[in-house]
């Protein structure tokens, strides 16, 4: 009977872990936008990615779950930084968004980025 039962019960196990890994990710990614849009930044591709995994004993509450994620974002779409975000059972435990500095409005990315610029072509009729 229990031999019947125990693979059903290791699939019900591994949904629940992954519906919790996806739930972890996109609250991550919610608070990633919130920290970004309080900062005055961009969050950039909309994504968070998990950078480590680890239990941590918390004194009164017990062994809890610290996820640790990192993002990108900009302060004025050309440039990248990398920002982190550590979430202790679904709550912010810590951040880092680097120092900012503000770049003038309507600047240029640096030279030799990997932008490249477009020039228009002169068109001739044959």
């Amino acid at each position: 009977m229990i031999q019947s039962l125990l693979p059903l019960l290791l699939i019900l196990v591994a949904a629940y872990v992954w519906h919790d890994v996806l739930r972890a990710r996109e609250r991550a990614r919610f608070l990633a936008h919130e920290l970004c849009a309080r900062a005055g930044v961009q969050l950039l591709d909309q994504t968070v990615a998990l950078r480590r995994l680890r239990l941590q004993r918390v004194p009164h509450r017990g062994l809890l779950v610290r996820r640790c994620y990192a993002f990108d974002f900009s302060t004025s779409g050309a440039d990248r930084r990398r920002g982190s975000l550590d979430l202790l059972d679904g709550e912010v435990a810590a951040y880092d968004l680097p120092e900012l500095e503000p770049s003038p409005p309507g600047s240029a990315p640096p030279p030799g980025g990997n932008v490249i610029e477009m020039r228009p072509r002169e068109r001739t009729l044959h």
